[in-house]
């Protein structure tokens, strides 16, 4: 007899199956709407049978959530690792960020602007932010070797800062009226991170 498809996922790659229907999910719809029930139907399994790795609603959303920062991890270590000066790589991980919240902006909003992050973020969130904390800090701390840890920590904040709120900014269509029209808008992210770099590496 033949195993019926439900069964076949049991054997198969459900958990993958459902996540990359939750991703498809979030990158056309966003995660308001996104349920257990929804991607059940998605990838064709009996309703009962994603709670065999998802608890509930919320432990698939930090699933998809852990995957949007474990993709940027891997860019950042990627970069941190390349033999690259500390502008070069500051502006290089800049880029990326604001390319990522360009190309998944509604995974971005699940990753930093969700339940998972309010009224506080996540724990298992916090350790993936730390990841990327500690990747910035390196080309910091590269350009000032004898700096202060306050001072470098200031200056990756406030770099974090410009980056992030550009981004987000950006990806809520929020700045579009006041960016100078006579600028290609990909030019304008290469400037904004240029900026940012600059002001992060100043020496005081």
């Amino acid at each position: 007899m033949m195993a019926s498809k439900a069964e076949k996922y049991h054997k198969d790659d459900l958990r993958g199956d459902l996540l990359r229907a939750g991703r498809k999910y979030v990158d056309e719809e966003g995660h308001h709407s996104l349920s257990v029930r929804t991607l059940a139907q998605s990838v064709g399994v009996s309703p009962g049978a994603p709670y065999h790795h998802f608890r509930d609603r919320r432990s698939l959303l930090l699933a998809l959530a852990i995957e949007g920062y474990a993709e940027l991890s891997r860019f950042a270590e990627s970069t941190v690792n390349a033999g690259l000066s500390p502008e070069e790589t500051l502006h290089e991980m800049g880029m990326q960020f604001v390319g990522f919240a360009g190309s998944s902006p509604r995974l971005l909003e699940l990753m930093y602007e969700s339940e998972l992050t309010s009224p506080s973020v996540d724990p298992v969130l916090v350790q993936y932010q730390d990841i990327g904390h500690a990747a910035l800090l390196r080309p910091l701390r590269e350009a000032f070797p004898d700096g202060d840890e306050s001072e470098i920590g200031l200056r990756s904040l406030a770099f974090w800062s410009t980056i992030y709120g550009f981004a987000s900014l950006r990806r809520k269509h929020m700045i579009e009226k006041i960016e100078p029209r006579e600028v290609d808008r990909s030019e304008v992210v290469r400037r904004v991170v240029s900026l940012a770099v600059s002001a992060a590496l100043k020496a005081d």
